[in-house]
C-alpha cells in the first residue's frame, strides 16, 4: 500500500529527532564544566529543535515544489473514487503530481472551469460530453471514473402487493418522476420506457429537477411517484423506505453503460502528454487499490462524500456500479448513438475526441513497473482490446 505523505512526514520527523540528538551531543562535549554543561544543553536542545524543525519544513516546501500541480474537478459521488483514492493513497504524488481535487455542483460548472484553464480534467457525465462535443467544444475523453451507478426509486405503495420478480415499469404508467433533464439515467429510462411500451410524457410525466441531490429530495413531495438518482442516493433511498424498481444496468442495451466520463481540453493533452499519462497512471493504480482494500477506500470516500460509511460501502461495493478508469469508446460511440436515436442531434464523428492510446501507455508503464502485478492488469489489457482498440 502507499501512503505517500504519510511515509515522507514519517521520515522528515526521524530525521528531525536525529538532527536534534546529534546537536545536542556535541554542545555536551563542548565543555568540561558540568554546571556549564547542564546550562548549555537547557537552551541548545530547543535551538537545535528548531533548526530540524526548519529544515524539515524545507525539505518538504522543495518536495512539494517539484510536483506538477494538477488540478481535478469531481462531483460528491462515490463513482468518483479513483480520485479521492490516488489523492489519499498517493498515487498522484508518486507519479509526480501535486493533485488538488475541486468539488463541482454540476456539470456545467465544470465544463467553464475546464475552459477557463481552472481544471486540468474533470468528470462529466456521459450525456453531457457527448453533448458538449456535439456543441463543438474542444475536449478529448481520456479515461472512465464511474459505469452503471443509477437506479430508479419509488415509493413503497407503487409496488404494495407486488412480488419483486414481477416489478416492471408498467407499474409506472400514469406516474410522475423526478429526473435531471439529459442526466445518464434521463437517457437511460426514456429508451427503457419507450421499449416498455410507455411513452414519457403521455403515459409517463418526467419532471425535472437540477441536480440528483434536487432528484432525490423530490421524493418528499406528494405529488411524485418516483425519482432517478445515481449513486449514493440509490443505498441511501433504500435505507429511508425507498424501493429500487430498476437499475439502469438492467435496462436492455444499458448492459456496463458509461456514466461520468474522464475529460479534458485537448489543447492542453497536447501541450503535456506526459503530466496527463501520469494522472492516468495514477488512476490505474487507485483502482487496483479500491479492488484490494475495502475499508481504506471507504475511508478514503468519506472524506470527500459527506455520507454515512455504511451506505458508501453498500454503493462502492454492491450491485450495477463500478469505477474503471479504461475510455471504454464503444460504450461512448454507443451513448452518442442512444441519444441521436432519442432525437436529440444529428449524429457526428465521436471518435475524434476519444483518446484510448493514453490510456494504454500508462496502463503500459504501471506494468511494467509493477511485474508482481501483471496477473491483475491482465484483466485490464483484455478489456481494453475489448472495449478501445
Amino acid at each position: 500500500m502507499m501512503k505517500t505523505n504519510k511515509a515522507r512526514t514519517a521520515a522528515l520527523f526521524i530525521a528531525a529527532i536525529l538532527s536534534a540528538v546529534s546537536l545536542t551531543a556535541c554542545s555536551g562535549s563542548s565543555s568540561s564544566n558540568d554546571d556549564t554543561v547542564g546550562n548549555t544543553n537547557s537552551t541548545a536542545a530547543p535551538a537545535a529543535e528548531s533548526k530540524a524543525e526548519t529544515a524539515a519544513q524545507t525539505e518538504e516546501e522543495a518536495a512539494t515544489a517539484e510536483l506538477k500541480h494538477f488540478s481535478i474537478g469531481y462531483l460528491p459521488s462515490t463513482g468518483h473514487l479513483l480520485y479521492f483514492v490516488a489523492k489519499e493513497e498517493g498515487f498522484f504524488e508518486a507519479e509526480g503530481l501535486d493533485a488538488e481535487l475541486q468539488l463541482f455542483d454540476s456539470n456545467n460548472n465544470m465544463l467553464s472551469s475546464l475552459e477557463s484553464g481552472k481544471l486540468d480534467a474533470g468528470a462529466l457525465g456521459s450525456t453531457e460530453v457527448v453533448s458538449y462535443l456535439q456543441q463543438g467544444y474542444d475536449l478529448t475523453q481520456i479515461g472512465g471514473i464511474m459505469t452503471e451507478g443509477h437506479a430508479l426509486l419509488v415509493k413503497p405503495e407503487i409496488v404494495e402487493g407486488v412480488d419483486p420478480e414481477d416489478y416492471s415499469l408498467e407499474l409506472l404508467r400514469g406516474k410522475r418522476i423526478a429526473v435531471v433533464p439529459l442526466g445518464t439515467q434521463d437517457i437511460v429510462w426514456r429508451i427503457g420506457f419507450r421499449e416498455a411500451g410507455l411513452d414519457v410524457g403521455t403515459d409517463v410525466e418526467f419532471v425535472d429537477v437540477e441536480s440528483g441531490t434536487a432528484a432525490f429530495a423530490a421524493l418528499n413531495n406528494a405529488d411524485i411517484d418516483g425519482a432517478l438518482v445515481f449513486t449514493p442516493f440509490r443505498a441511501q433511498g433504500v435505507n429511508d423506505g425507498y424501493v429500487i424498481l430498476d437499475y439502469s444496468g438492467e435496462i436492455e442495451g444499458f448492459e456496463k453503460h458509461p456514466c461520468c466520463r474522464n475529460i479534458a481540453e485537448t489543447e492542453k493533452i497536447n501541450a503535456d502528454p506526459d503530466a496527463y499519462k501520469a494522472y492516468l497512471k495514477a488512476l490505474i493504480q487507485a483502482y487496483k487499490f479500491y479492488q484490494e482494500n475495502q475499508d481504506e477506500t471507504v475511508e478514503d470516500i468519506v472524506k470527500y462524500v459527506s455520507v454515512d460509511p455504511d451506505i458508501i460501502r453498500q454503493e462502492t461495493y454492491g450491485e450495477h456500479i463500478s469505477s474503471y478508469p479504461d475510455p471504454d469508446k464503444k460504450t461512448i460511440v454507443e451513448w452518442k448513438d442512444h441519444m441521436v436515436d432519442l432525437g436529440f442531434f444529428e449524429d457526428f464523428d465521436i471518435e475524434s475526441h476519444v483518446n484510448t492510446e493514453l490510456y494504454k501507455s500508462a496502463l503500459d508503464e504501471v506494468i511494467s513497473e509493477h511485474p508482481e502485478d501483471v496477473d491483475f492488469y491482465a484483466d485490464m489489457v483484455t478489456h481494453y482490446e475489448e472495449y478501445d482498440s
